[in-house]
C-alpha cells in the first residue's frame, strides 16, 4: 500500500525550491523525471510542473554560483516556483513520476505519494492543510500523504457534518488505524510524524490537519 519517500526538498526559501531525488538505474527505462501538482493530495495530479532529464535542471531565474548541479547519484531541480505557476507564499502538492524514452508517464517504477510543500518559514510556526480522504474498505486502500519532513503536534479533524462519513487515520504504513468520527479530532501521540494514511469508511471524508515543523531542541 505505502510508497517509499522518493524525493526531498533540500531548501525552501522565498523564490526558491531545491528538489532532489535519486537517479533511477537506466535498466528501468527511466529517461526523464516529471513533477506534477494538484490542489488536493487525492487529486489526479494531471498538471505537469516540469519534465527534466537525468542531468537535472537549474531554472535561469535562480541561476548563480550557489545553485550549481554537481554530477553524482541524484537528480536535482532548482527552480523559482513562479516560473512554473506555483505559489511562493502558500502550500501546494507535488508528485514525482518517471518518463520513458517516448515521453510517456511510467507506472513502473511507480510515482511518489502526494507530498506537501510548505511556504518558506522560520521558527516553530503552526502549519496545516485541508484535504479529502478517499473511500476505502481497509488500510491498504488509504491515501498516503507525505509531509515535507518530520512534524510534531499533528492533529487531524474530521470536518464532515455530524452523522457523516467516519475517517480512519494511520501514522504508519502498517497501522494501527484510529477512528475519527465527524466533528472530532485525533492527535498523533507517536512523536514525530512524516506520513499519514487516510480513508473514509463508506465514502469520501473531508478533514483538516495541523502540525508544527520539528526543529532541533
Amino acid at each position: 500500500m505505502s510508497s517509499p519517500r522518493l524525493f526531498s526538498i533540500l531548501r525552501r526559501k522565498p523564490g526558491l525550491i531545491d528538489f532532489i531525488t535519486p537517479i533511477r538505474n537506466q535498466t528501468e527505462g527511466v529517461e526523464a523525471y516529471r513533477l506534477f501538482t494538484d490542489t488536493d493530495p487525492g487529486g489526479a495530479f494531471a498538471t505537469v510542473v516540469t519534465t527534466v532529464p537525468r542531468t537535472g535542471l537549474v531554472d535561469p531565474a535562480v541561476q548563480g554560483p550557489q545553485h550549481v548541479i554537481q554530477p553524482g547519484e541524484n537528480v536535482r531541480i532548482i527552480f523559482k516556483p513562479s516560473t512554473f505557476s506555483l505559489p511562493d507564499s502558500g502550500f501546494f502538492w507535488l508528485k514525482l513520476g518517471y518518463v520513458d524514452g517516448g515521453g510517456v508517464n511510467m507506472l513502473v517504477p511507480a510515482p511518489s505519494a502526494a507530498t506537501l510543500v510548505l511556504p518558506p518559514f522560520t521558527g516553530p510556526m503552526q502549519q496545516g492543510f485541508t484535504a479529502t480522504a478517499p473511500s476505502g474498505v481497509a488500510l491498504a486502500n488509504s491515501l498516503q500523504i507525505d509531509l515535507p519532513r518530520s512534524m510534531e503536534s499533528l492533529r487531524i479533524r474530521n470536518t464532515e457534518a455530524v452523522g457523516g462519513t467516519v475517517l480512519w487515520v494511520a501514522f504508519d504504513p502498517g497501522g494501527p488505524e484510529i477512528k475519527v468520527v465527524p466533528q472530532q479530532e485525533t492527535v498523533a501521540w507517536l512523536g514525530l510524524v512524516s506520513s499519514i494514511f487516510v480513508r473514509g469508511a463508506a465514502g469520501t471524508a473531508a478533514f483538516t490537519a495541523t502540525f508544527s515543523p520539528a526543529f532541533p531542541k
